[in-house]
């Protein structure tokens, strides 16, 4: 624990070294009834839609040049976050922390193009990598259309598995897609017969990276 600590306080002194005149908050709670609590985060879906999101954010930076700097501490593994940039900052829904911090962020500390960055920080056995992206135009634009195809099918009730093609594993990635333990293959099965249903549509269209497993499986057979 001494040396997670000691290398954390090295790479704070770094990161900080880099332009941060000082920490404007930890903890910033926005949308719960907690003392200094801001309100909830409100985003605009584009069709009149709103919806308001609640949180916690773990730190919340300014640079020389007034740049918010949002800082999620995560003490897991990186490897599903490596796919995080500004060009994907979402995947496909899955990750949705960091557009909304810095707009708390900015609720609290500045205006609504005030220049915010977010980052996921891996400590411990992370080994202090920081993964993230500026939260600009671009990434609010994916951000909406991300959301609004997620808001359509909760209000459509649309609540697709998506397992992973079955293979040998030494742990669960899933429970709720391999609830006994026992693997995948009833789940993947299902996958293949309702991934083109009409009514997935829209779930479909929140990622490129969704590969259609029958088209796959008819590939790997190759």
């Amino acid at each position: 624990i001494c040396c997670d600590l000691d290398a954390f306080l090295d790479a704070d002194e770094a990161f900080r070294a880099g332009g941060v005149t000082g920490t404007l908050a930890t903890e910033l709670t926005f949308g719960l009834p907690a003392p200094n609590s801001i309100g909830a985060v409100e985003i605009a879906l584009g069709d009149g839609r709103t919806v308001r999101v609640r949180g916690k954010a773990d730190r919340v930076d300014r640079r020389a040049d007034g740049t918010l700097v949002v800082i999620d501490y995560k003490t897991g593994s990186e490897r599903s976050y490596k796919v995080l940039t500004h060009d994907e900052p979402v995947t496909a829904g899955t990750h949705l922390q960091l557009p909304v911090y810095a707009y708390a962020a900015r609720a609290a500390f500045g205006v609504p193009d005030t220049k915010a960055e977010a980052y996921y920080w891996f400590v411990g056995r992370g080994k202090n990598l920081r993964i993230g992206y500026e939260v600009d135009e671009s990434v609010d634009e994916v951000f909406a259309t991300t959301l609004r195809g997620i808001v359509d099918g909760i209000e459509a009730g649309v609540f697709p598995a998506v397992p992973a093609e079955p293979a040998p594993t030494p742990f669960i990635a899933c429970h709720f897609c391999d609830p006994d333990g026992m693997g995948t293959t009833d789940r993947w099965r299902e996958w293949q017969r309702k991934f083109g249903a009409p009514e997935l549509e829209g779930f479909r269209a929140l990622s490129a990276a969704l590969v259609d497993p029958l088209t796959e499986a008819v590939a790997d057979a190759r």
